[in-house]
């Protein structure tokens, strides 16, 4: 059995999952259609699993861990805007490119461990991989400090 990936192997995820697009996002608006288009498929892949309510609340709580060290002004998120229900556009608005990516990726990252805390790491990988069978396996280190594919 795998351990659980690393916060870093949680952002190497989250990394690869917001390249792995058609073209380069170079726009903070780029960057956030990108981002909600990976909360798309992660939202309608994992709620067949953990419930609307379940994937909501794992999401609601990566918003909320990222906002304490990189906040964000205007609207509360977590109060469900009609409109941008994953709070991508809000967590990055008023940056730049490069602001924008960092934040984006804070949060997919975040998502990501917190799933891989929730339902395992082994789990959380075949799930992902529904969605994109080309997931690269992340770096897992054994208690030795070693990592493992």
């Amino acid at each position: 059995m795998r351990e659980m990936p690393p916060d870093s192997a949680a952002a190497e995820l989250a990394r690869w999952l917001l390249a792995a697009g058609d073209r380069a996002h170079t726009t903070p608006q780029e960057q956030t259609i990108a981002a909600a288009q990976i909360y798309e498929r992660l939202r309608g892949t994992l709620a067949t699993y953990l419930g609307g309510q379940g994937f909501d609340a794992l999401w609601a709580r990566a918003l909320q861990l990222v906002r304490r060290t990189a906040p964000w002004d205007g609207a509360s998120v977590e109060s469900g805007d009609p409109v941008a229900p994953h709070g991508l556009d809000i967590a990055a608005r008023g940056r730049d490119a490069a602001a924008a990516q960092a934040v984006l990726l804070a949060i997919l990252a975040q998502f990501l461990e917190l799933l891989f805390t929730f339902i395992g790491a082994d789990l959380g990988l075949r799930l992902l991989r529904q969605c994109w069978p080309a997931l690269p396996d992340p770096t897992v280190h054994t208690h030795s400090g070693e990592p493992q594919p």
